[in-house]
């Protein structure tokens, strides 16, 4: 493929042309190729790294053209550049060239992407290359990713998690970054295989911190209130925070997560299940969930039942484990063992006369030597929001529409309170 992409050129009497199209830009490269290139002339010959970089080009260009899903542009030396029409597929598809990379000795490729409406020169046989800022932000991308991982942007992101439906790309969100100081930041979302790789803990390019304004406020004296400073709580106002929130919770949290009269709009459907609860079974650094859900409400036992169980058995079955559950009418725990032993544990109880709101909650585990703050948020409000179940079927769900989030720093009363409202239940789990 290489071969063709720097031999095949436009003859001069052919005519150029210039349009713009929205695509998803592609970059990959071979990480460290100028090392592995060095070490393998040392240890062979030149031409060793020349048929790894063939290996590269055919493995990338065959999953990347395959059934007209993208098209190969050109060689960028030691990677190539590509364009998708679809976000997800282009998602997918980096999934796949990653996972078939995993294993080998010695090819190790980054890849970064974006979308937007791009510059894109033809010829008479195809596309020949492309300009814009969104090209410039894809390669960005890329530098900000390491081998073996994935680093896309937030336009890419968001219409790509929206229509992906295989439950084994999962997601992590690494905020504003940029390769040099300077550079206007990027918003970086990994997509990864839970499966064979975990995320970057950070990623190569320097992380951005938004400037979040002062907003002048006159002093109440409150007898007896804890002075709370603003790092310490945050309010994330929209659906969208809300969920960004929360997912950065059970991807970043560590211990027990207890969820109280949580309302089940976060997890009655497989988009939600996938955004809050299975990153949290993923995180191996969460080794119990627990659920104290309202019985009060028909509904709620009905979605636990119908939707959450089925979704927690499916993702056990797609993974290498041991899992099962057990209890009764009242109370259950789902289980998984393997690599990372995970369990999630309700209870079903009459919540509609508690006056705690919903929340929730981190707390260290005792049963591991994994050390944990406590941390909390807490539902401030509910919302109905109308969802489709599985079988087609319309229903009205609760979900949040405010949350406080609480650190530890400064917050032991309102920490140690929500944690006593836990432990009156936990004799209760099996």
């Amino acid at each position: 493929m290489r071969e063709e992409l720097e031999t095949v050129e436009a003859a001069p009497s052919e005519t150029r042309s210039e349009e713009t199209e929205v695509v998803v830009i592609f970059f990959d490269d071979m990480k460290g190729s100028t090392v592995l290139k060095e070490r393998l002339a040392a240890a062979s010959d030149e031409q060793a790294f020349q048929i790894l970089r063939k290996e590269h080009d055919a493995l990338v260009s065959e999953v990347i053209t395959r059934d007209g899903a993208g098209e190969v542009i050109k060689s960028t030396g030691d990677g190539l550049l590509a364009i998708f029409r679809k976000p997800s597929v282009a998602v997918e598809r980096a999934i796949e060239i990653q996972e078939r990379f995993h294993e080998h000795p010695f090819i190790k490729v980054r890849i970064g992407m974006d979308m937007g409406e791009v510059s894109v020169e033809s010829d008479s046989l195809r596309h020949r290359d492309a300009f814009g800022r969104h090209v410039d932000w894809a390669s960005r991308a890329m530098e900000l990713s390491d081998a073996g991982h994935i680093c896309v942007t937030r336009s890419v992101y968001t219409d790509a998690f929206s229509w992906i439906r295989k439950s084994r790309i999962a997601w992590k969100e690494h905020g504003p970054h940029r390769v040099k100081a300077g550079e206007v930041p990027l918003e970086i979302f990994e997509p990864y295989n839970a499966n064979v790789v975990t995320p970057l803990e950070v990623l190569r390019g320097e992380k951005v911190t938004p400037d979040i304004p002062e907003v002048p406020a006159a002093p109440v004296a409150v007898p007896g209130a804890v002075e709370l400073s603003r790092e310490d709580i945050r309010l994330a106002r929209s659906w969208e925070a809300v969920a960004r929130d929360g997912r950065e919770f059970a991807l970043n949290g560590a211990g027990m997560m207890y969820w109280f009269k949580v309302p089940l709009g976060g997890v009655c459907y497989p988009e939600g299940f996938r955004n809050f609860l299975q990153p949290a079974l993923e995180n191996p650094r969460i080794s119990k969930i627990r659920f104290m859900l309202d019985s009060s409400s028909e509904k709620i036992p009905q979605i636990w039942k119908d939707l959450v169980l089925p979704l927690l058995e499916d993702w056990a079955q797609q993974r290498p484990c041991r899992s099962g559950i057990e209890g009764d009418d009242m109370s259950g725990r789902f289980f998984a063992e393997g690599e990372h032993n995970v369990s999630v544990g309700w209870v079903f109880g009459d919540l509609s006369q508690e006056f705690t709101p919903c929340f929730k909650l981190f707390v260290q585990d005792p049963d591991t030597d994994e050390d944990s703050d406590v941390r909390a948020q807490i539902f401030l409000a509910t919302a109905f929001r109308t969802v489709r179940f599985k079988d087609g079927s319309v229903h009205q769900v609760r979900i949040p529409d405010a949350v406080l989030r609480v650190e530890p720093r400064g917050n032991d009363s309102l920490l140690q309170a929500l944690n006593v409202v836990a432990n009156q239940w936990d004799a209760l789990f099996i």
